[in-house]
């Protein structure tokens, strides 16, 4: 096994802590934002969230759309960095790049979860996951092979032609240690020829879908777990030429 450990420079894209919720009871939307002046400065930029609905109306020929009921808010922060929803299903917070640390990602999460889940009047967790969406840029010049960066590479049979120009694998497996899930997805996006780059997605979404009561706080140990499982998923799915990118 690859022992984790901390790169200068994470190819992280986005890093998501995210709470399913049940509510106590039915609220109002607008109660959502009801605390939002004590962020507003950090958080300067507001949006209401709108649900979409689509269907095709008997005989007609093409889908129309109708937007139903708001189902929360979007909150962003004034240099863009963090972004936190507040919706009727649940809390997230988004850490876009460049990323710092998990503690400042962890802390911002606890800090905006505490608000949401007062004015939410939430019962329980139903679904914690930590999502990080990495983008491992590798230098068009010195790649010959994918199996030189990734641990389980996409294959061509061999009596094929082996030019790859595009991969999607998406795998999902359970840790029974933790009781958590993994969605574990590699992608290969659109050469970056100006910069001579191949960018290849590894994005890693751990969850444990059980209720969590939120009286005494320990679900944050749980979400601790998540973040080391995504850890030990990442190392293992890199080639020691990969991470010797991000060093």
């Amino acid at each position: 096994m690859i022992a984790p450990r901390k790169l200068k420079n994470a190819p992280i894209k986005e890093a998501v802590i995210d709470f399913r919720v049940a509510l106590k009871e039915e609220i109002e939307i607008e109660k959502l934002d009801s605390e939002y002046s004590s962020i507003s400065n950090e958080y300067p930029k507001k949006e209401t969230l709108l649900q979409g609905k689509f269907g095709l109306p008997f005989g007609e020929s093409e889908p129309v759309s109708k937007i139903v009921n708001p189902i929360g808010y979007r909150y962003t922060s004034g240099d863009g960095k963090y972004v936190a929803q507040f919706t009727v299903g649940g809390f997230t917070l988004s850490r876009m790049e460049p990323y710092t640390v998990w503690e400042d990602v962890r802390n911002e999460a606890a800090k905006l979860w505490e608000i949401y889940h007062r004015v939410a009047n939430v019962e329980t967790i139903t679904r914690m996951a930590t999502r990080y969406i990495n983008v491992m840029r590798i230098p068009m010049d010195t790649l010959k092979e994918f199996g030189e960066y990734l641990t389980c590479p996409p294959e061509v049979p061999k009596v094929l032609p082996q030019g790859v120009s595009s991969f999607l694998s998406r795998i999902v497996f359970h840790d029974p240690d933790i009781g958590a899930q993994c969605i574990l997805t590699q992608a290969l996006e659109a050469a970056d020829f100006e910069n001579r780059l191949i960018p290849i997605i590894l994005d890693i979404d751990v969850f444990i879908e059980r209720p969590f009561p939120i009286i005494n706080g320990h679900y944050w140990q749980e979400i601790d777990k998540l973040r080391h499982f995504k850890n030990r998923v990442f190392f293992e799915s890199i080639t020691d030429k990969a991470e010797g990118l991000f060093q």
